[in-house]
C-alpha cells in the first residue's frame, strides 16, 4: 500500500517536471490535487481498520480465510491507487482539455475501486461496512456524466473532494470515542460482505 501510494506521487511529480511546456497554474493545481488525494487515500486506509489488521487476523476463527479476504481487499485498493495515478497523469497532460470517458473512468474509477477494496477490508476487520463508503462510491458514479462536459482537472478536484468528505466523517465519528476493537469476519455469516449491519444497530460503531 505504501509503495503504491508513493508511486502515485512519484509518477505525477515526474510528469509535472518533465512537461515539455512550462507548467502553469493549472498543472500546479493538478499536482496539488494529486498529492492531497494520495494523503486522503492513506488516511482512509489507516483510519483504524488498517491499524488493527494483525489483531483481527489473530482473533479470527478462521485466520486463513480472513487473511485471504484481506489480501483480496488490498489487491482492489492497490489497483484503485494505480488507476488513480494514471488518471492524475492525464490531468497533468490535459488539465483543461476535452475529457474522454475513458479518462474519466480512470480519474473517478480509481478512487471508487479503492473504496470498494476499503469496504471489503472493513468487512473483514469489523464484520460490517460503513454506509459512507457506498455513499462515496455512489457520488463518484453519479458525477461521471456531468463531468464529461468539464475539463479533467475538475474531475480530479471532484474525486479529491469526495475522499475528503469520507475522511472528515471518519475522523469526526472516531473523535472522543475509544478506539474500536476488531471484530473479524465470521466465516459462518450468511449475509454478503457488502451489506452493512450498521442498519441493525441502534448506535452504529465508529471506525
Amino acid at each position: 500500500m505504501l509503495i503504491a501510494l508513493g508511486e502515485t506521487i512519484l509518477a505525477v511529480g515526474i510528469t509535472f517536471t518533465t512537461n515539455k511546456d512550462r507548467p502553469g497554474g493549472y498543472e500546479s493545481l493538478g499536482l496539488l490535487t494529486a498529492f492531497v488525494t494520495t494523503v486522503l487515500l492513506w488516511r482512509i486506509y489507516f483510519q483504524r481498520a488498517g491499524q488493527v489488521l494483525g489483531e483481527a487476523a489473530v482473533k479470527a476463527r478462521n485466520p486463513g480465510k480472513v487473511g485471504g479476504f484481506i489480501a483480496s481487499a488490498h489487491t482492489l485498493m492497490i489497483f484503485g491507487i494505480v488507476i488513480t495515478a494514471i488518471g492524475y497523469e492525464l490531468v497533468q497532460h490535459h488539465p483543461l482539455g476535452y475529457t474522454f470517458p475513458a479518462w474519466l473512468a480512470m480519474i473517478l474509477g480509481g478512487p471508487a475501486c479503492f473504496l470498494v477494496g476499503r469496504a471489503a477490508l472493513e468487512r473483514a476487520v469489523f464484520s460490517r461496512v460503513s454506509r459512507r463508503r457506498w455513499i462515496g462510491i455512489g457520488i463518484l458514479l453519479l458525477t461521471f456524466l456531468p463531468l464529461v462536459a468539464a475539463p479533467p482537472l475538475a474531475a480530479g478536484v471532484t474525486a479529491a473532494a469526495v475522499l475528503f468528505g469520507i475522511a472528515y466523517v471518519d475522523t469526526r465519528r472516531a473523535a472522543h470515542r475509544p478506539p474500536e476493537e476488531p471484530h473479524p469476519l465470521d466465516a459462518r455469516s450468511n449475509w454478503p460482505w457488502w451489506s452493512s449491519p450498521e442498519t441493525r444497530r441502534a448506535d452504529p460503531t465508529p471506525e
